[in-house]
């Protein structure tokens, strides 16, 4: 098969795959947003009795990392941001996704390795993960560390604290609408909190997968631009070289006839 048209095909769907990982991005970036306003809405709200107890963390213990790496060619900055970050936190216990993405050797921190397919098609098992940590608080800080697509000229590598929550749980909001709920407050806090998290793991997932992809559209773009001026260099140099040869011949039966 022609290697221009296996370049073609790998930035058209490239470019296919960045639209909708953009569109499913929002969908959850807003679902994510209206929990967090939620969240903040219960926190700060003076007419609700929230023991604050639960909301604190040990900031002794260790944090916890969500590597989110690619498992595609053509874009080997991206990992190599996640590489770097990964190797560069040494205490963190990790969980790595991504085949390109990989820890030391003598890394005994990593909770957990899987490849960006099968996360995208099991999160379950990181959300598992990620659901223990908080309820049991073994964790002082639970972070994201991604390539986030914000424009096809911008990608900005992000590293995203998931919890604590800085911007909602020492907010400067204050809210005086009276509601009631019935029950306890702070388990329904809790799962809120959850949500929360697993909406923006989903987004991440996205915006990463979108952050890749036009990277990979980007490169095969300077790619087809290198094959057609190859292919117009070499088809210069077969025009060159036939006008020599015609004038070889041409040349030839000037000869001839000037040696009769």
């Amino acid at each position: 098969m022609n290697v221009k048209n296996i370049v073609k095909v790998m930035n058209f769907h490239s470019l296919l795959r960045v639209d909708k990982s953009r569109k499913s991005a929002k969908k959850y970036a807003y679902l994510g947003d209206t929990v967090a306003d939620m969240i903040d809405n219960i926190v700060n709200n003076r007419n609700i009795m929230l023991d604050f107890k639960m909301l604190k963390v040990d900031e002794t213990k260790p944090e916890l990392h969500i590597y989110l790496g690619s498992d595609m060619g053509f874009c080997a900055n991206l990992n190599s941001n996640v590489n770097r970050e990964l190797w560069a936190e040494e205490n963190a216990y990790k969980i790595i996704v991504g085949r390109k993405i990989h820890a030391k050797q003598d890394d005994d921190k990593v909770l957990m390795t899987m490849d960006r397919e099968d996360f995208s098609k099991d999160m379950e098992k990181v959300f598992d993960v990620v659901e223990d940590a908080f309820i049991n608080k073994k964790y002082s800080k639970i972070c994201l560390v991604y390539n986030h697509y914000y424009s096809a000229s911008e990608v900005e590598f992000t590293k995203k604290q998931l919890y604590p929550m800085p911007q909602h749980l020492r907010s400067d909001n204050t809210y005086n609408e009276d509601f009631a709920y019935e029950g306890e407050i702070e388990p329904l806090l809790c799962r809120l909190i959850l949500l929360y998290m697993k909406y923006e793991l989903i987004v991440a997932e996205e915006v990463s997968n979108a952050a890749v992809n036009i990277t990979r559209q980007n490169t095969t773009k300077e790619s087809l631009k290198k094959i057609d001026e190859r292919e117009e260099t070499r088809a210069m140099l077969q025009l060159k070289e036939n006008r020599e040869k015609e004038f070889g011949k041409v040349l030839d039966n000037y000869t001839k006839l000037n040696s009769y």
